[in-house]
C-alpha cells in the first residue's frame, strides 16, 4: 500500500500539489477569521449588541463572505483534479494499455490507483472541513449553528469531496480526455451541488418549529410560514399578514406606535429544527456515500470495457 501512496505521488504530483494548496489556504483563511472573531467576543464580553455582534458583523461581507462563496467549490474542485487524471491521463498518453497489462488485470489496476489518490484527498480536504466548522461555529457564539452554512463544513465537505473523486474517474474513463472530463464534471458537479440544496428539506418530514415567533429560523431550515389567531385557530400566510398590517394601521391611526401584541396574530415556522442537524447529516452522508460506490463501480465497468485509445 506503501508503494501505491508513492507512485500516486509521482503521477499526480501537481495535481495533489495543487490541492493541497487550496486546502491549506481555505483551512488557513477561516482558521484566522475564527481566531479574530474570538478576540472581538473576549473584548466585548457579554455584550452582545452593535459592534460586538460577531455573527451579523462578519456574516455580511468581508473576509468571511469571500470564503464563504469560495467553501462549497473546493470539495469538487479537489475531487475532480485528483479524480478526472486517474484514467483520462493514461488513455490520453496511450499508456493504458501497458499499465493495465503490468497490472494483471484492468480492475486490479483501479483497485491500486484509486485507493491512494481518494484517501490523500479526503485527508487534505478535511483541514478546510474543520476549520470551517469552527469559523461558523465562532461565528453563532453560544448559538446552535444547526444548517447555517451546512455545505461547506465538517463532514458534507469531505462526503461532497468523495462523490467529486468518484465521478471525476468515471466521467475521465467515460471521456479518455482530461480536458474534456473537467469540463463535464464542472457541469455534472453544478447539478450535483443544486440537487443537494433543493433536496435538504426532504431529509426529514417538516414539523413546526418551536419559538419561530421569537427566536426566528436560527439554525433551521424553514419550509413554510403561517399564523395562529391569538385564540390558537391556524391561518395562512397572505391572511396573516393582512391581519398584521391592518393592525399596525388601526394603531397608527389612532395615535398609537403599534397595537397590542396579544391581539396579534402569532408567526408560526415549519421546517427541520437546528437540533436535527444529526439526523439529516446521517441521511445524506449515507446517500452520498451510497453515489460515490455507485460511481466508482460505473467507473470500473467503464475501464473494465473501454479500449485503451
Amino acid at each position: 500500500m506503501i508503494g501505491a501512496f508513492r507512485f500516486a505521488w509521482r503521477v499526480q504530483r501537481a495535481e495533489i500539489v495543487f490541492v493541497a494548496l487550496v486546502c491549506v489556504a481555505v483551512a488557513a483563511a477561516a482558521a484566522w477569521l475564527a481566531i479574530d472573531m474570538r478576540s472581538i467576543l473576549a473584548q466585548c464580553g457579554a455584550v452582545t449588541t452593535g459592534a460586538c455582534d460577531v455573527e451579523h458583523a462578519y456574516a455580511t461581507g468581508g473576509p468571511v463572505a469571500l470564503v464563504r462563496t469560495v467553501a462549497p467549490v473546493v470539495p469538487f474542485a479537489i475531487g475532480l483534479v485528483l479524480g478526472a487524471p486517474i484514467v483520462s491521463r493514461e488513455v490520453e498518453h496511450r499508456t493504458a494499455q501497458m499499465a493495465w497489462s503490468m497490472s494483471g488485470s484492468r480492475l486490479r489496476w483501479l483497485a491500486w490507483r484509486l485507493p491512494p489518490v481518494a484517501a490523500i484527498g479526503l485527508a487534505l480536504v478535511a483541514l478546510p472541513a474543520l476549520a470551517l466548522d469552527d469559523m461558523v461555529r465562532v461565528s453563532f457564539g453560544q448559538g446552535e449553528t444547526g444548517f447555517a452554512d451546512y455545505e461547506i463544513r465538517g463532514v458534507p465537505v469531505i462526503t461532497r469531496a468523495a462523490l467529486a473523486i468518484a465521478m471525476g474517474v468515471g466521467i475521465g474513463a467515460i471521456l479518455g480526455r482530461l480536458l474534456p472530463a473537467l469540463l463535464v464534471g464542472i457541469g455534472l458537479s453544478v447539478a450535483v451541488s443544486l440537487i443537494l440544496t433543493a433536496a435538504m428539506p426532504s431529509w426529514l418530514s417538516p414539523a413546526e418549529l418551536p419559538g419561530y415567533a421569537s427566536v426566528g429560523s436560527r439554525g433551521a431550515i424553514v419550509t413554510d410560514i403561517t399564523y395562529r389567531l391569538p385564540d390558537g385557530t391556524p391561518i395562512g400566510n397572505e391572511e396573516g399578514e393582512e391581519m398584521h398590517m391592518e393592525a399596525y394601521q388601526a394603531a397608527f391611526a389612532a395615535g398609537e406606535e403599534e397595537p397590542d401584541p396579544a391581539t396579534l396574530p402569532q408567526m408560526v415556522g415549519h421546517g427541520i429544527a437546528a437540533d436535527r442537524y444529526p439526523e439529516v447529516l446521517v441521511r445524506e452522508s449515507a446517500v452520498l456515500g451510497g453515489a460515490a460506490l455507485v460511481a466508482a463501480v460505473l467507473a470500473g465497468i467503464t475501464v473494465q470495457r473501454r479500449r485503451s485509445a
